[in-house]
């Protein structure tokens, strides 16, 4: 089976003292939601099976984001070009990098508030 996916790693060796392990497994989660949540705006949709896969691939609470339909990794290195746009107008190939440049500054925010919180 062919995977898509996008690996974020976080250097958690600052809050680990803050935090116990069960809150930072939760914050993670959220984060990792989050991220998957807005990734899912930029995957290309003809039956919706695709962008369907990622919650049922995904492991939030490890970080892990991931879709897995047999030609996840096909469609994901297929030029833009080749992306129709009939049923989400935000499709782009390459998608978890595209929600990653378009998004970032939102994701950083989020991430330091997740921190701020108890």
């Amino acid at each position: 089976m062919s995977k898509a996916g996008c690996k974020i790693k976080v250097d958690l060796s600052g809050i680990e003292r803050r935090f116990s392990a069960a809150q930072l497994e939760a914050k993670q989660a959220a984060f990792a939601k989050r991220i998957a949540f807005e990734m899912r705006d930029y995957v290309p949709v003809d039956e919706g099976t695709l962008r369907d896969s990622e919650p049922l691939a995904s492991d939030y609470e490890n970080g892990r984001i991931e879709w897995q339909a047999p030609y996840a990794q096909r469609v994901h290195d297929l030029p833009q070009s080749s992306i129709r746009k009939t049923k989400n107008p935000n499709a782009r190939s390459h998608w978890p990098e595209e929600a990653k440049k378009e998004r970032m500054g939102a994701w950083d925010a989020f991430a330091h508030k997740l921190m701020e919180e108890k």
